[in-house]
């Protein structure tokens, strides 16, 4: 009984506790009253980026116009760039008359409330533009360029507006694309000269035309279409790999000499010169020996 008891006590506790937290996390986080309409923001370069280009941006913010006042007091408004030597201008448009321009080269900007907020039945907008230049990066990377955050005295990461581009680095795009080519020549190099032993590397040369059309496919792909060009060069690398494995198991073929002219076979030495017919000449040493014996005999004759 008492343990039943306890059990109901530690989940009344638990459901308790649960529900504290919730509304904890709803009071941190109350939902923003500002808005970014996608009407209201221009990129005069929008897309993929690459190290040192230069961007350009327009946000508008609205503010409520059925509040006590546009903009909470004690609230600010924060703004930050991941971008190089970011620089921020801004103008506050109360009922259609736009007030003189703020100026910060920052990549953190904080606008605090009391200089947003503004009595009731006001018509009020924020003007945002934003210059600056993509960073340098080692791989494509997904940078923050711009993220609006209303922070009303609470750690809230819901931006109001973000906007996000990739950074390329089309220096080591390029770098690989080299180097593949210098890969591909290199193993259909080393593919022909197996083949002159006699071995059938039919195998090794479809993965090289395999690995040929996909690295033709991304030096032709423009450099913004980065998946596109990161997906054909896995491709050839894939195939450059297969092709140098199918080579290195190649069987070896029996060993064939090249043809020799018909003499040096026939002889079966083909380095042995062969003497061509001619005119029988006398042999200095066959006549020597008729000499003596042609000698010996007049001697024999003499005795007698």
């Amino acid at each position: 009984m008492f343990i039943y008891a306890d059990y109901r006590r530690v989940v009344l506790l638990t459901v308790v506790l649960l529900m504290f937290l919730v509304l904890s996390v709803s009071a941190s986080c109350p939902e923003t009253k500002l808005k970014v309409l996608p009407s209201e923001v221009t990129i005069e370069n929008p897309g993929a980026l690459t190290p040192g280009m230069a961007f350009v941006m327009s946000v508008r913010v609205d503010f409520p116009d059925k509040e006590n006042t546009t903009y909470p007091e004690t609230s600010q408004l924060e703004l930050t760039s991941g971008l190089e030597n970011p620089l921020w201008t801004w103008n506050i448009v109360r009922n259609g008359v736009k007030k003189d321009e703020t100026e910060e080269r920052k990549s953190r900007v904080i606008l605090s409330g009391d200089v947003l907020s503004w009595p009731a039945n006001v018509t009020e907008s924020l003007e945002i533009h934003l210059y600056g230049t993509a960073p340098s990066v080692m791989e494509p990377k997904r940078l923050p360029v711009l993220r609006i955050l209303d922070v009303a005295g609470t750690n809230c990461n819901d931006p109001v507006y973000q906007y996000s581009a990739w950074v390329l680095n089309t220096t080591i795009t390029r770098e690989r694309i080299s180097g593949l080519y210098a890969e591909l020549a290199r193993l259909r190099s080393d593919a022909a000269a197996e083949s002159h032993t006699g071995a059938n590397t039919s195998g090794v040369m479809e993965k090289i035309d395999e690995a040929q059309r996909s690295l033709d496919t991304a030096n032709s792909t423009p450099v913004f279409e980065f998946v596109s060009v990161a997906l054909a060069l896995n491709k050839t690398e894939s195939a450059i790999a297969d092709g140098r494995r199918l080579l290195e198991n190649v069987p070896v073929s029996e060993t064939t000499f090249p043809q020799q002219d018909g003499a040096a076979v026939k002889n079966g030495f083909p380095d042995t010169p062969q003497q061509t017919q001619s005119s029988p000449e006398p042999a200095p040493v066959l006549l020597g020996v008729v000499a003596c014996l042609g000698a010996s005999l007049l001697m024999r004759r003499g005795r007698d």
